[in-house]
């Protein structure tokens, strides 16, 4: 029964999640938080880690973990073959219209319209995310210097992200 609501809860996530990347991480959220309570939002977010480490779309690669600690391997597969299926086949469907109507005026409207709705659900994924890990005083102050030193200074992001990920790991201990 597990991997049935599996394969539902992924398959209608990959139905509306639109934008891929952080844009689908809101819906996981919804359906894996928020709906079947499978995983607390603080596990979640350390699959989000997770994945963002591995190489692939986050979406895919949440799906992946999220099905392996539900169900184990085969929970894996369904999730990450549930989470593709729509838009693969929803890809196909509008590449082909597209490749034919592509110069239609409400075509190129509907494709602009498309993108607000995108950067609202990113947005709203990052705010899942800031309620969580900017638990303390201690953590926004952290944020707050990693972001400045990262903006006015010419430091590589992923060395900056080491450091900030040594001085967490030394202060929440």
């Amino acid at each position: 029964m597990i991997y049935l609501k599996l394969s539902l809860a992924f398959i209608q996530i990959g139905a509306i999640s639109f934008g891929g990347g952080y844009s689908i991480l809101k819906a996981i959220i919804h359906y894996v938080v928020d709906i079947n309570k499978w995983l607390t939002l603080e596990q979640f977010n350390e699959i989000v880690a997770i994945s963002q480490s591995t190489p692939g779309p986050i979406g895919i690669n949440a799906a992946t973990f999220v099905g392996y600690k539900v169900g184990g391997i085969f929970g894996s597969l369904i999730a990450t073959f549930s989470v593709i299926l729509v838009p693969v086949l929803s890809s196909l469907f509008l590449y082909f219209f597209y490749r034919r109507h592509s110069e239609n005026k409400v075509v190129q409207t509907v494709i602009s319209k498309l993108k607000p709705v995108v950067l609202a659900m990113i947005a709203s994924a990052a705010f899942s995310f800031l309620r969580t890990s900017l638990g303390s005083p201690l953590a926004i102050i952290i944020n707050v210097v990693a972001i400045a030193v990262l903006l006015k200074t010419k430091i590589d992001a992923v060395t900056l992200l080491l450091l900030s990920g040594i001085l967490g790991y030394i202060v929440f201990r």
